[in-house]
């Protein structure tokens, strides 16, 4: 519009040319050194699939990976975002689960299962960003009886180990530890713990870089008042395992987070407390250890929203517990001091519909999260980042303002990515959830200082952009899918 405008001013009165001309040296030069190179993909039907994964760069190509039940495709874009080929992906059989699905530096890999016989057979493959098979071998082997539940698998940070788990007919945790640098079947074994029912108890898996694994569980007290969260550590080289056992007594504890840094060692489980179910929310709850210096009675540390923060997040909204009731912890970031952020936001949702009228259409597409559930508003508001000194002791706490609605999406382009660098932060949003929107920037330093900034406009674009599926690909560059109509392009933001 700006160019337009010029064009048409330059031709009514040519004796502004010099000046016109300086004032565009003024304004857009300083634009154009800090703007952000966007790219955008042909589309991609998502209509009639059940997922899709983006699996980030291998080698020089972005691969796109789509599941339409009985059919696997595979999608080949180079650098700048142009689609370079289509693949089919053949199995041994026509029914298979896919169980992981990696993007390694210089290959993609496979792993999925499938009945032959009596036994359910553990296989990977791994193919070339030509998607030319590279290596396909099976790796491990169970009876099909031992299999009661869904397949769950969890992969380690640095994606060089994967740990699938299922539940057997004894309500006993099979678990198969694959490593991907050695392609061998490190362990495998069916743990039994006492005094837990797996089957109901059982809340996640956390999978080591080091190959050692953490199990939450929750657990019943001997008071219907007692919140208990039981953490265990397994380490499958040795059998052992170590079991915290965490009682809040007078507190109840309403969500939780869990973060490892692999680097140290330290582990770090987060939320948010309130004095009884269902009443107001007082502040953040948190354990940090080290994983050496487990004792099994570790310090619960609770930090109060103090009244500075009640403040700054309230704005003239009436009623605070609504507010604090509403913080759901989304992120760890370990400094390397000791101390680390908890990155929130204040999130809920309203169904719209009778409670006692649980029917929807289970036949939607539900890889873009469009298949659960209908008849819900979704707000995800602020963002609050809390810095939290070594000494565990909270040393500011920042409110970056936003307001998101949706209905009926299961919020997939609402909240937020968080894209890292040593020097800064960036939080990058959609503005609105709707078809012509703004996407902005909160940037903050390490001392917490914030700027915020307008990214860019979808406007004419025909884009939805789902940031918090993004993908870090590089210092400087990220990866958004956006959906809209059923089709999926790929959108790269380059500072």
């Amino acid at each position: 519009m700006y160019f337009y405008l010029t064009r048409n001013l330059l031709k009514e009165n040519p004796i502004k040319k010099l000046f016109i001309g300086l004032v565009a040296l003024i304004f857009i030069l300083p634009a154009h050194i800090h703007a952000q190179e966007v790219s955008i993909s042909s589309e991609l039907t998502i209509r009639g699939y059940f997922s899709y994964d983006i699996l980030g760069e291998v080698d020089d190509r972005i691969i796109v990976f789509r599941d339409r039940g009985f059919n696997k495709e595979v999608d080949v874009f180079n650098m700048n975002l142009e689609h370079t080929q289509f693949a089919e992906i053949f199995f041994e059989k026509k029914k298979v689960d896919i169980f992981s699905i990696l993007g390694l530096d210089t290959t993609f890999q496979l792993v999925y299962g499938y009945f032959e016989a009596d036994s359910m057979n553990f296989m990977m493959k791994r193919y070339d960003k030509a998607v030319v098979m590279q290596d396909s071998f099976v790796f491990h082997k169970i009876h099909k009886k031992d299999v009661r539940r869904r397949i769950g698998t969890v992969e380690s940070e640095d994606k060089s180990k994967i740990l699938l788990h299922t539940l057997d007919a004894q309500d006993r945790l099979s678990f198969i530890l694959f490593d991907n640098n050695s392609k061998k079947t490190l362990w495998a074994q069916k743990a039994f713990v006492e005094n837990v029912d797996l089957r109901n108890d059982f809340v996640e898996v956390k999978l080591l870089n080091s190959g050692e694994f953490i199990l939450i569980l929750k657990e019943e007290g001997l008071d219907e008042n007692d919140d208990i969260l039981r953490i265990l550590v397994f380490d499958p080289f040795t059998g052992e395992y170590k079991n915290v056992r965490l009682n809040f007594n007078t507190f109840y504890r309403n969500n939780y987070h869990l973060d490892v840094d692999n680097a140290n060692r330290q582990m770090i489980l987060c939320g948010t407390y309130s004095e009884k179910k269902a009443k107001e929310v007082l502040g953040y709850y948190y354990i940090n250890t080290n994983l050496d210096a487990l004792t099994g009675s570790e310090i619960v540390y609770f930090l109060n929203f103090d009244d500075r923060l009640q403040n700054d997040l309230l704005q003239g909204k009436k009623k605070k517990s609504k507010v604090f009731n509403d913080i759901q912890v989304r992120e760890i970031i370990n400094r390397n001091d000791g101390g680390f952020l908890i990155v929130s936001e204040v999130s809920r949702e309203y169904s719209r519909r009778n409670p006692y009228n649980n029917s929807y259409n289970r036949n939607a597409y539900n890889g873009g999260g469009y298949g659960g559930r209908g008849w819900i508003d979704y707000y995800n508001d602020d963002v609050l980042i809390s810095n939290i000194s070594p000494q565990n002791k909270q040393d500011w706490t920042k409110v970056l303002y936003k307001k998101q609605f949706s209905q009926d999406d299961e919020a997939v382009f609402s909240s937020f990515f968080m894209m890292k660098t040593p020097s800064r932060m960036r939080i990058i949003y959609n503005d609105e959830i709707k078809k012509s929107n703004t996407v902005s920037e909160y940037i903050m330093d390490p001392l917490g200082n914030i700027a915020r900034n307008s990214l860019l406009s979808t406007e004419y674009q025909n884009m939805k952009l789902r940031f918090q599926d993004a993908i870090q690909v590089s210092a400087n560059s990220l990866l958004v899918p956006s959906e809209k109509n059923y089709n999926l392009n790929l959108v790269r933001i380059t500072y």
